[in-house]
């Protein structure tokens, strides 16, 4: 019996002829009732900067300057493709489950108090649900990196039961699939707008999980360092 949890994993959702999956409901967005404060964000511009293959060309993970601060533009825009438009967000979702969500911990955003908030797509607008950044114990979290350059972390957690409940096992794949092609798309665009993005994916679970107040079920997948 395999007892590696990883590879237990990929023998477990396996997919193989006859297999049948769930397929029993779509699952609903979280969303937050009461958070301390709601922010609308900008329009997001369809229409502008630089071409996409230059864009690539650019395109480099990188650390963020000390002390560089982001407009809510800014955030607008890096957001723009998780954003839900049309019922459907700019990345792809097995049987459209999206068992993704998305935070942000911001520390120098113009305009907007230091906290974490909730992003929610539908409206494309941040809830803030706690005030304040404690950057010691982020820092520990990631393992030493140097979050106080960041003007904001970009948080994506993974709430597999959507994908499973849909396919079965083989949904955590997918979850994690997600969380690949909504943090590609966020690197390209702040590569695109002239701003640093670093995307940190070793890091204490259990930590970033505290610090976002995560429920059971819902565990982070990437978190990005956000600057200029």
């Amino acid at each position: 019996m395999e007892k590696h949890p990883g590879k237990l994993f990929y023998r477990l959702s396996r997919l193989s002829p006859g297999d049948e999956l769930p397929l029993k409901r779509r699952p609903r967005a979280k969303v937050y009732a009461n958070p301390l404060e709601v922010q609308a964000l900008p329009p997001p511009k369809g229409e502008g900067g630089p071409g996409l293959f230059r864009t690539l060309a650019l395109f480099r993970p990188e650390l963020p300057e000390l002390g560089a601060s982001l407009t809510l533009n800014d955030l607008s825009q890096l957001l723009t493709p998780l954003s839900e438009r049309e019922g459907h967000r700019g990345f792809p979702s097995a049987g459209e489950a999206y068992p993704l969500e998305v935070y942000l911990v911001l520390q120098r955003v113009q305009g907007v108090f230091p906290g974490t908030y909730h992003y929610f797509p539908k409206e494309h607008q941040l809830s803030q649900l706690a005030s304040g950044v404690d950057q010691a114990a982020w820092r520990e979290a990631l393992l030493g990196l140097p979050v106080e350059r960041a003007a904001a972390l970009l948080v994506l957690t993974l709430v597999p039961e959507r994908s499973e409940a849909l396919f079965g096992i083989r949904g955590y794949r997918y979850a994690l699939l997600e969380a690949g092609y909504a943090g590609g798309l966020v690197l390209l665009l702040a590569s695109g707008l002239g701003l640093a993005a670093y995307p940190a994916a070793t890091f204490y679970d259990g930590e970033v999980a505290r610090l976002l107040a995560l429920p059971e079920g819902e565990h982070p997948g990437l978190v990005i360092l956000l600057g200029r």
